[in-house]
């Protein structure tokens, strides 16, 4: 298959890259409440998103691409060529600051989600990268021709800069970062298909747009915090990606009925009241993120602590108090179907230790456990009740098909040698003992594998590799 040429990548590169801030940048123009502010500025966030997201994006073409897209869109709307080009720099700064900070700390912003990494992230583009380019824009904007920056007014026009650019930041960084892979959106569709969700769970959605709404009715300092007990809930009830929406979505939608509310009462007080609401609305937004995030790190551990508990750590079978536990279960909600039990044993597994050593043994045990667990359904409880013995429930199987799936399995083990790095293969075989319970009195877990383990003696005393039904 033929490859597409370096010239051609760079190439979609630059395009790419132009389109999407161009895109950004009219969108930043268009949401001007005053003849120079832009409220919403998220091209400058946006750039350092894609840089830290598609490495392979930061490139000389790429740079040059961010270039036109700034310049085409201020040209385009009416701007003078000398003064956007002093802005185009001030803007690149913002992304080139915080991506050399970024590396210097070595932050890993893969891991945004991780610890205090999201944090630090922040941190760094509200003192690196927004911080330079406000100075930078300070220093060289009011000298140009045709500025909208005046000498008189350098530390509103500061602060106007700086706190609008970390309240970008804060607002598009999460949202491009915590983005689904496309691997992950298939599989966020494919459970949205198969599960039901109550309507409780859109309880706290609902709540932030009606908090919102009020901001919009009762406008003024306190509207602020109207959205804050919502978002808290949002946090502790969503993922990470669907919450930075929402957050996006509200604080956005919060931060312009504020300055509708202050334009309307007058430009001079939209100018004063900007960076309080601005730093305001940059505290509100940290608060789910770094909730959710703390959230779901306690979610994860709390998966993983509990899969240790209930599975055994070197074969990743289940282990036999989670095995007893899910079988009886079964047994109990489903007393009229039928059931097979499987025991397995390894045969000769101490000659193989004896002879090959304990490492052998088990990378004997792991490999053996992922051949069974390949050849078995999704709701088939596979564990490993101690040492070479593993145990099998099979639902809703009857006599004939659970023969066939016991000799397909002894197959595939006597035939699939196992594999070690810089040894010969290691020939194996399995006795397995049947059982087979069609529910005609009730039975524990506890008989079934009595009676399974005394087929597979059988199966050993006959010269093992066999399937032997149990009487």
């Amino acid at each position: 298959m033929r490859t597409a040429s370096p010239n051609i990548i760079q190439s979609s590169v630059f395009l790419g890259v132009a389109l999407i801030i161009l895109i950004s940048c009219l969108v930043g123009i268009a949401s001007r409440p005053l003849s120079f502010l832009a409220f919403f500025w998220p091209a400058n966030a946006v750039l350092l998103a894609i840089f830290l997201r598609y490495p392979n994006l930061n490139t000389s073409s790429g740079w040059l691409g961010a270039f036109c897209g700034y310049m085409l869109a201020d040209l385009l709307t009416g701007n003078f060529l000398q003064l956007t080009t002093i802005l185009t720099f001030a803007n690149l700064i913002n992304t080139a600051v915080s991506l050399f900070f970024i590396q210097f700390f070595q932050i890993n912003y893969r891991k945004y989600h991780q610890g205090l990494t999201f944090l630090g992230l922040f941190s760094i583009c509200t003192f690196g990268g927004c911080l330079a380019s406000a100075v930078f824009a300070i220093f060289t904007v009011p000298f140009v021709p045709n500025t909208f920056m005046s000498t008189d007014r350098l530390l509103v026009d500061f602060s106007m800069w700086w706190t609008g650019e970390m309240l970008n930041c804060i607002l598009i960084l999460p949202l491009v970062l915590a983005f689904p892979t496309y691997d992950e959106f298939k599989k966020i569709i494919h459970n949205r298909r198969t599960k039901t969700y109550p309507i409780q769970k859109a309880f706290p959605a609902i709540a932030v747009i009606f908090c919102v709404a009020l901001t919009y009715l009762f406008s003024g300092p306190g509207a602020l915090l109207y959205p804050l007990a919502a978002l808290i809930w949002v946090a502790l009830s969503y993922r990470l990606f669907t919450v930075t929406v929402i957050n996006f979505l509200a604080l956005l939608a919060t931060y312009h009925s504020l300055n509708q509310f202050y334009v309307a009462v007058s430009p001079e007080i939209y100018l004063s009241t900007s960076m309080s609401v601005r730093i305001g609305l940059c505290m509100l937004s940290l608060a789910p993120l770094l909730l959710c995030i703390i959230s779901e790190n306690r979610h994860h551990l709390y998966k993983k602590v509990l899969y240790f508990a209930n599975y055994d750590s070197l074969t990743q079978a289940m282990n036999r108090r989670y095995f007893f536990q899910l079988s009886e279960e079964l047994l109990t909600l489903h007393p009229k179907r039928s059931f097979t039990l499987l025991m397995l044993d390894i045969d000769h597994f101490k000659k193989i230790n004896d002879q090959y050593g304990h490492y052998a043994g088990d990378q004997v045990l792991q490999q053996f456990s992922e051949q069974i667990r390949q050849h078995l359904r999704d709701k088939d409880l596979f564990a490993r009740l101690g040492g070479e013995e593993f145990v099998i429930l099979l639902e809703n199987i009857q006599h004939n098909e659970a023969l066939r799936i016991s000799e397909r399995l002894r197959n595939i083990i006597e035939t699939s040698p196992i594999q070690i790095h810089g040894q010969a293969d290691i020939p194996i075989t399995v006795s397995i003992g049947m059982m087979q319970y069609a529910a005609t009195s009730p039975e524990t877990i506890q008989n079934l594998i009595n009676k399974a383990d005394f087929a597979l003696y059988q199966a050993k005393e006959q010269g093992r590799n066999k399937v032997i039904m149990s009487c």
